[in-house]
């Protein structure tokens, strides 16, 4: 499945046709920074659609950029799901950390415990409210509507398997590491096509255990 999932970004004819388009959305983000991230959004859908309903998964071909039209519209979708789960967990962290806890001094012994404590419980908290939203980006790519993104029989049955969790926690750390590099990468402008490309592997990767996991419950 890895090296599936590692030349999925180049599958096809001609291979790094997608790669240079995302990357090059990327680039142009710097001057027109919502549009190409839309876009850039709208071709995951696609990925994500594409690895989740194949028979052979990420074995699947890899989707092409148009129509135009249909992939904003995916991409805006997608767009407002992350919103709609994100909102809750920044908003988590903001107030926790910049709020009832701004005012203690981690190093004391007793406040150093109760900083520990209420920045370990909301980042678990937010990383609870955010385990789904991977599985509900797929269900939304999938269907293309919002509605999908609270379909609690879908989403129940890609957050209890475990080849869901270890794709998203793969894919975070992937991800990760492909935003570490980016900024020394960009000073030979590859940064923009490193960060697309590891998007792609990591939207395969959720979308290829997110199907599994729905054939194996018979979603």
């Amino acid at each position: 499945m890895i090296p599936d999932l590692v030349t999925y970004p180049v599958r096809g004819s001609p291979r790094f046709d997608a790669l240079l388009v995302g990357g090059g959305l990327h680039l142009l983000a710097v001057w027109v920074p919502v549009l190409p991230f839309v876009a850039v959004a709208g071709y995951l859908a696609r990925v994500f659609s594409a690895t989740a309903a194949s028979p052979s998964h990420v074995e699947a071909e890899r989707p092409a950029w148009r129509p135009v039209g249909p992939l904003l519209r995916d991409g805006l979708r997608l767009s407002v799901t992350c919103l709609g789960y994100l909102v809750v967990p920044v908003a988590l962290l903001v107030v926790t950390l910049g709020g009832p806890l701004e005012g203690i001094d981690p190093t004391g012994t007793t406040d150093g415990l109760i900083f520990l404590a209420g920045t370990t419980v909301s980042t678990l908290l937010a990383f609870a409210i955010c385990y789904p939203l991977p599985a509900a980006l797929v269900a939304v790519a999938r269907d293309r509507s919002l509605r999908a993104a609270v379909d609690t029989t879908r989403l129940g049955a890609a957050t209890r398997d475990a080849g869901y969790l270890v794709a998203t926690l793969l894919s975070a750390a992937g991800l990760a590491v492909a935003a570490a590099a980016y900024g020394p990468l960009n000073a030979v402008a590859l940064g923009f096509f490193v960060a697309f490309y590891a998007e792609v592997v990591a939207a395969a990767a959720i979308g290829e255990a997110t199907g599994r996991a729905w054939e194996r419950r018979g979603c």
